[in-house]
């Protein structure tokens, strides 16, 4: 079958736009290969034009990924998997499962994938299902898309509620630790800014010490602190708190409710 679009795009919210981006600006799929649907929001790139309907996506598009929330794709999704003619379905949908979606789309490949939100930034991290039936030409075309935004693994579906737990929400426990210490840098009496400053540039340092080293990073941490001196002073209270307990205990309940969301 011929298609006269590459790809489709089913919701036009942030994280779909973020993907379009992030192709378009790498030149994997030229922007007049691609077309989105959402009767409530335009996707705002120009060239790739946004339509009331999902019948052109269904109809002419080789590839179709499905960026609703899951509560809107299990409304919709009987009448879509029926009437869609594309050869691939890709998924970004929270807690949807690989088989939650091929029941649907039963004549087309389906790759299931788990990005976050940095991908905005081209900074994103995402899971790519598993799955040596699809042909690898295809398999490649995703990848593609989603090394447009970041990084990707493959993984086995069942670790994707550990993905969850780590990047798909591990943004939100970076954004706490670094609001965590530019609120105490301005207890301790900088400005706003200034603290703000100091933090995303140690963030930034030491996210990149930790890329390039070759040593555990429990030896980067010994390498700051001295006996006697003042990071340890900070480094002991963290013990003493017991920070990976409490760090694990939350990823835990994370992952925990990604599997109840998953039945």
């Amino acid at each position: 079958m011929s298609y006269k679009y590459k790809l489709g795009i089913i919701g036009a919210g942030n994280m779909a736009k973020a993907i379009v981006n992030g192709i378009v600006d790498s030149k994997l799929i030229a922007v007049n290969k691609i077309i989105a649907a959402d009767p409530f929001a335009d996707l705002g790139i120009d060239g790739v034009i946004t339509y009331k309907n999902n019948e052109k996506i269904l109809n002419e598009c080789e590839y179709v990924l499905l960026a609703v929330k899951p509560q809107i794709f299990n409304q919709i999704a009987g009448e879509i998997g029926a009437k869609c003619k594309a050869k691939h379905i890709v998924s970004i949908m929270a807690g949807i499962t690989y088989d939650g979606i091929k029941k649907y789309f039963k004549n087309a490949n389906v790759t299931r994938v788990m990005p976050n939100t940095p991908c905005k930034l081209k900074k994103g991290m995402t899971a790519i299902r598993k799955n040596d039936e699809i042909p690898v030409c295809e398999k490649e075309f995703v990848k593609g898309i989603f090394d447009s935004i970041g990084k990707t693994i493959y993984l086995e579906e069942e670790l994707f509620h550990a993905v969850t737990a780590v990047s798909g929400s591990g943004p939100a426990y970076v954004y706490m630790f670094i609001e965590g210490m530019i609120e105490s840098g301005v207890k301790m009496g900088m400005s706003y800014e200034d603290a703000k400053t100091c933090v995303l540039q140690t963030f930034d340092g030491s996210i990149g010490m930790v890329d390039v080293a070759s040593e555990p990073i429990s030896d980067l941490i010994n390498a700051v602190c001295s006996k006697g001196g003042t990071t340890i002073q900070a480094v002991d209270s963290f013990k003493a708190d017991n920070l990976y307990s409490i760090i694990d205990s939350a990823m835990v309940k994370c992952r925990n409710r990604s599997e109840e969301l998953g039945k």
